[in-house]
């Protein structure tokens, strides 16, 4: 949930909550109001209506001006309490409607005589006028409500406009850019703040970058001469003579450190360049001429090594891509198929719709996948083994949008390469 629509939720449930206790509230407290207004204009009627009564000889008749529809005059008991006032339902004499009516009731003595004064006022036109009022309060809160929220929400929205615009200019940014990253000024402090801490952690990235790719340059030269010297000093050390049989094993051990360091070398310097995006040319390339083409590279060592090799090419895939990045792909993923295979032993080459899978015998329990596709990680004894072929393959499959998987069905190792159009 993006941050501006928790801010408006929060908003919406604190005012639906207010909303809810405040009507209750004001239609009780509006309701008393009403009652005691109806209360003080019972009391004064009476007040008016008792200095005319006590002064009378007799009790007039009920058809008196005195009276009227809501004022009655009974003969009564002598009574010494105080005058009540109270809320009933009753039946009006006039209109034969029940209807709701606040009472008076008082007790005066008229020529000695006791009688009961009750005055009443019927409440139905307050009620009708508190609903209207609730009524009416209820839409004004409702239309508030709804006005509070677009404002809010087109006012945040054009707060966090500045927000946006540095998030679309990160998206697009990348650290090999020749253009220092610049962000648009803000008038909000948090957002200048913010574009500035950005703007120093991308530039302080592209120096990193930069002097990352510069070691990567200079090391792949570095070590890539002296390598290729003590190469050519071993093999002309080889032909020298006489040459003794333990001198010839030391000349061989170090003629493979060499080729194994010089393979090293070549693996890490191709990781550096994937995660610095310097293969930038691409072309269509068919995974399926790769593959074939490298499987006929790899055609002795699969009869070296006696490997039953099937392959299914149900559909070709074609792919924009860098060619040497692909081959370095599918060779990678062939090579270790061949290597950690068998004697005698299967491999199952397969391509489908979206689909490149190698599968092959191998040692018979399933591979750690937690560290199959780490740095240095090596599943096996092989002194010609890495540990960065899969690696590298992981690294390739992310820069292109790849999904490499690794499964173990007795006896079959499978990788396979799901390629997203």
């Amino acid at each position: 949930m993006k941050l501006l629509n928790k801010t408006v939720q929060y908003y919406f449930l604190l005012s639906v909550v207010l909303l809810l206790v405040a009507v209750p509230v004001f239609y009780v407290v509006l309701k008393r109001i009403v009652i005691a207004n109806v209360d003080a204009r019972l009391i004064a009627t009476k007040t008016q209506l008792i200095p005319r009564l006590q002064v009378l000889e007799v009790p007039p008749p009920k058809g008196s001006p005195l009276f009227n529809n809501d004022i009655s005059l009974e003969r009564a008991v002598p009574h010494g309490g105080r005058d009540s006032l109270y809320t009933s339902d009753m039946v009006d004499s006039l209109s034969r409607h029940r209807g709701t009516y606040r009472l008076l009731t008082s007790h005066i003595v008229i020529n000695q005589e006791t009688y009961r004064l009750q005055i009443k006022s019927s409440l139905a036109n307050h009620e009708a006028l508190i609903t209207s009022i609730i009524i009416l309060q209820v839409l004004l809160l409702i239309f508030l409500l709804a006005g509070l929220l677009l404002i809010n929400r087109s006012l945040a929205r054009k707060v966090w406009n500045p927000f946006y615009k540095t998030l679309r200019k990160l998206r697009s940014y990348k650290v090999d850019d020749t253009e220092p990253l610049q962000l648009e000024r803000s008038g909000v402090n948090e957002f200048a703040e913010l574009n500035t801490a950005v703007e120093q952690l991308a530039d302080r990235s592209r120096k990193a970058y930069v002097a990352q790719k510069e070691f990567a340059e200079n090391a792949s030269h570095e070590m890539r001469t002296p390598l290729a010297i003590f190469q050519g000093k071993l093999e002309l050390l080889m032909q020298t003579s006489p040459l003794t049989e333990e001198q010839a094993a030391l000349i061989t051990d170090l003629a493979a450190a060499s080729q194994r360091m010089a393979r090293l070398n070549k693996g890490l310097i191709l990781l550096t360049r994937i995660q610095n995006g310097q293969f930038p040319e691409t072309e269509p390339v068919s995974l399926q001429k790769m593959a074939i083409h490298l499987l006929e590279q790899y055609q002795p060592q699969i009869e070296q090594k006696e490997i039953v090799l099937e392959q299914y090419w149900e559909q070709d895939i074609v792919i924009n891509s860098n060619p040497t990045l692909i081959e370095v792909l599918l060779g990678n993923l062939l090579a270790n198929a061949i290597r950690h295979n068998l004697k005698g032993g299967n491999m199952i080459v397969r391509m489908t719709d979206h689909t490149f899978t190698v599968q092959n015998t191998g040692q018979f329990y399933a591979l750690n996948p937690d560290r199959l596709f780490r740095r240095f990680s090596k599943s096996s004894a092989d002194a010609e083994s890495m540990g960065l072929g899969l690696e590298i393959v992981k690294k390739i499959c992310d820069l292109y949008g790849f999904e490499v998987s690794y499964s173990y069905d007795h006896p079959l190792h499978t990788f396979r390469i799901l390629i997203k159009s």
